[in-house]
């Protein structure tokens, strides 16, 4: 991810300007919970000198702590942020890697993996804002960081 998208999910994350529907805009990518993880986690970074939680705790210490009104625009309730690490398609708790490098130039560092999947597939939520549906060994592969980015193992 280049620097305009960078500056398109900050610009999601914290509202946007302009002819298009703000609303709009930042519903159409906070649409799933491994989505929304996924642009808080590149929020994290952004916060953190593009360094992700090292931990569970201090990410959901990081959203409990983000604005109200942010979290209810991408469609998270305040007061259940827990419900957003589970998935809506398996019913399980995301897999998260915890304490990702990413850059302000850009990154596209998988960071959200769904445990169980639906019919062989997992969802994996990535830094740049896209989500995919893999194999077991892409799956593993990307878990383990052994994929180089932007480079898939379905080849």
């Amino acid at each position: 991810m280049g620097p305009r998208a960078a500056c398109a999910v900050l610009g999601v994350l914290i509202g946007c300007g302009g002819e298009v529907d703000p609303d709009a805009a930042i519903a159409k990518v906070n649409e799933t919970n491994i989505q929304r993880l996924s642009n808080l986690y590149f929020a994290y970074q952004m916060k953190h000198d593009w360094r992700g939680p090292n931990e569970e705790a201090a990410f959901k210490d990081f959203i409990r702590h983000y604005a109200p009104r942010k979290l209810e625009r991408i469609g998270i309730d305040p007061d259940a942020i827990d419900a957003i690490f589970v998935s809506e398609r398996d019913g399980q708790p995301f897999q998260i890697r915890y304490s990702v490098v990413g850059s302000p130039m850009g990154s596209s560092e998988p960071v959200v993996f769904e445990k169980a999947g639906v019919g062989g597939k997992r969802m994996v939520g990535f830094l740049n804002m896209e989500q995919r549906e893999v194999d077991g060994r892409e799956y593993n592969d990307l878990w383990e960081g052994k994929t180089p980015v932007g480079q898939s193992t379905r080849d």
